[in-house]
């Protein structure tokens, strides 16, 4: 306990922020009167943010007054949307790849689908082909979401999902098989 009061009265003097680098200390004027007239004229620009995002990049360095900033902050988000768009370039390309596995998975589960309505037995190697190829295809999305490097899969829920069930289904043909 002790230890921790000592480690609290240390942070309190020596690591905590001071009033001066709360208000921009260490960081050129011209960012700091800046930021400080974006964040009053502005409810979308928190000072914070402001000071944050123009004192970690070197671009702004050179910058002499506010255009020369908003010059470096509007380079910034240039660079900021390409690598958005890159990302939604390689989002597209796993997304296509998906809906190509869930077209081959629903036409599989549906072909199942049809041949027990129909009256197929579930020793059908036909049937129990479809519900196999089908259970796999939500791994083939996921993979395709891996290798698009962006470290982002907004299927991985229904891609679960999907998987689960179709797992279910071959399970219970493979039941009905013996």
């Amino acid at each position: 306990m002790a230890a921790m009061i000592s480690i609290g009265i240390i942070f309190f003097f020596f690591l905590r922020p001071t009033a001066a680098s709360a208000r921009g200390g260490g960081v050129p004027p011209v960012i700091v009167s800046t930021c400080a007239a974006v964040s009053k004229a502005s409810l979308s620009t928190r000072y914070d943010d402001c000071i944050h995002m123009l004192s970690s990049s070197p671009s702004t360095a050179s910058a002499a007054d506010a255009r020369g900033l908003a010059i470096a902050a509007a380079n910034l988000t240039a660079v900021r949307v390409a690598s958005t768009l890159a990302v939604l370039d390689n989002l597209m390309v796993a997304l296509q790849y998906c809906v190509a596995d869930y077209e081959e998975m629903q036409g599989s589960a549906v072909g199942a689908v049809d041949d027990l309505l129909h009256g197929a037995d579930a020793r059908n190697l036909d049937l129990l082909s479809k519900l196999k190829t089908s259970s796999f295809q939500p791994a083939f999305c996921d993979l395709a979401f891996m290798e698009s490097n962006t470290d982002k899969d907004p299927m991985e829920a229904e891609n679960l999902e999907n998987e689960k069930l179709s797992r279910l289904a071959y399970g219970i043909a493979e039941v009905l098989r013996t």
